[in-house]
């Protein structure tokens, strides 16, 4: 059983080997063919890209499916809906034609993309990419405010104690009053029975 699945896997890696060298072949003799002279960008991320948040585009330039030797590589990204065209650098990495840029775009929409390759010769290549979708980010759930519970308002103190005190002193003043109408009270009677013993004696 693994016999018979190992020998189609090397048979069909000898055949792209085969047909790679082919290529190379063909681009190494008297008379290439008009894709080795051509320099090819391509992305090696995908997916859509997010407005304003920062991403890490990873892209390959190569010439006759060779690795390509590029001095430098600006990517021109121009905005199908206004025209704006924002334009990022890219830094080439330790692995042979592959390079990166860090890229932030402003508006959502489709975004077409250029490669500006320079060569150390001076030759420059303006080389289109593909379309980019750039969508906008997800939005964030609502939360509803928390609301603290209801704080009862303390009843000031001083209007408290003034009002007791007065209500004190009301009380004491009736009582005094009470008080001395009674006095009064008892004397007029006491006044008006002496009368009326003088008078029995009379």
């Amino acid at each position: 059983m693994i016999r018979r699945l190992v020998i189609p896997l090397l048979g069909s890696g000898l055949l792209v080997a085969a047909s790679a060298g082919s290529a190379f072949a063909k681009c190494e003799g008297p008379n290439p063919p008009d894709f080795c002279s051509q320099v090819v960008v391509g992305w090696t991320t995908s997916g859509d890209m997010r407005v304003g948040v920062p991403q890490t585009l990873t892209f390959t330039v190569t010439q006759g499916e060779q690795p390509f030797d590029a001095m430098g590589v600006v990517l021109q990204f121009i905005s199908q809906g206004d025209g704006t065209r924002i334009d990022v650098p890219a830094t080439s990495t330790n692995t042979p034609g592959l390079w990166r840029a860090e890229v932030k775009l402003p508006a959502n929409g489709i975004w077409s993309t250029y490669a500006q390759v320079v060569t150390n010769t001076g030759a420059d290549y303006r080389i289109f990419v593909e379309r980019l979708r750039v969508v906008l980010p997800p939005t964030p759930p609502v939360t509803k405010p928390v609301t603290a519970p209801p704080v009862t308002p303390a009843l000031p103190v001083l209007p408290i104690a003034l009002l007791l005190a007065g209500i004190a002193a009301a009380a004491i003043g009736w009582q005094i009053v009470g008080g001395r109408s009674q006095r009064r009270t008892a004397g007029a009677a006491g006044s008006a029975a002496a009368n009326a013993a003088v008078t029995d004696r009379a």
